[in-house]
């Protein structure tokens, strides 16, 4: 999709982090943007921003756990904008803990918002897209999918299942003239790690360090806007994911990572014998 100006793009998420600043990426190509998110103060903040740059900017309060408000806002986009050229999948949720601790209520959650809520938005928007044989689908994963560490496995394994399922159906929808990306972003400095506590010495040392080693989010959203206008498959955003992937298929390479992030669990249970 090298020729952006005009199209129609629906950012979820877009009150902040990666999703505003992907968001104003697209504007200042002069596409209609539409922003959605649950907190209907920083969406309306978000949304004078955006509008700051010119361009139609629209704005609507959208939970993406409840399937009735997503295909409400499907309706209202293709009745009231004339239709959809892109769809972002960013809106998510974080969380860190050990699988043994980790509450069902929780990952209720996590499925809700961070695969549920994806699907919810493109099968409301799948029957258009088809129809019109274009359209682009992005799906925010997460680097997390390519790193099997203590405390992160039900984020880890949820965003991994998104990134599945939509590498898949990249292959699956080019019978249509769709086209999907997927993108596992690398560690972002964004109020998203604001409320994670780190369950061990090296976990919380981490999420204090988040700022130094971490992305902008407006480097992130360069990098996503650039893959669909490239129409890239996958966007893996960092060397360090790549080294991820990779270490999946190297023998041992888990092993270590794994160790030492036991190395503190252990330290932790010491601490507190």
């Amino acid at each position: 999709m090298t020729g952006l100006q005009g199209k129609r793009v629906l950012v979820t998420g877009a009150a902040g982090g990666i999703g505003l600043c992907t968001a104003e990426e697209f504007v200042r190509a002069g596409c209609a943007v539409i922003i959605t998110d649950i907190d209907a103060a920083r969406l309306g903040d978000a949304g004078r921003k955006l509008a700051e740059h010119g361009g139609p900017v629209h704005t609507r309060v959208v939970d993406v756990t409840d399937e009735a408000q997503v295909k409400a806002l499907a309706r209202w986009v293709l009745e009231d904008i004339g239709g959809l050229d892109v769809l972002v999948n960013n809106a998510g949720v974080g969380y860190s803990g050990e699988l043994a601790e980790t509450t069902m209520e929780t990952w209720q959650k996590l499925l809700a918002v961070n695969l549920l809520g994806p699907l919810y938005h493109i099968y409301a928007f799948l029957p258009h897209f088809k129809e019109r044989r274009a359209g682009h689908i992005v799906n925010v994963s997460s680097g997390q999918s390519y790193f099997r560490m203590p405390t992160w496995g039900a984020y880890a394994s949820i965003k991994a299942a998104q990134g599945v399922f939509s590498e898949i159906l990249h292959f699956e929808l080019r019978k249509y003239g769709l086209k999907v990306t997927t993108v596992y972003p690398y560690m972002v400095n964004t109020p998203f790690y604001k409320n994670i506590q780190g369950q061990t010495w090296g976990g919380r040392l981490s999420m204090k360090l988040v700022p130094y080693y971490s992305m902008t989010p407006e480097k992130v959203a360069s990098i996503i806007f650039k893959a669909v206008k490239k129409g890239v498959k996958v966007e893996r955003v960092s060397l360090i994911n790549d080294l991820g992937r990779y270490a999946q298929v190297v023998p041992f390479a888990n092993d270590i990572m794994a160790l030492t992030s036991n190395f503190f669990l252990a330290k932790k249970a010491n601490t507190h014998a």
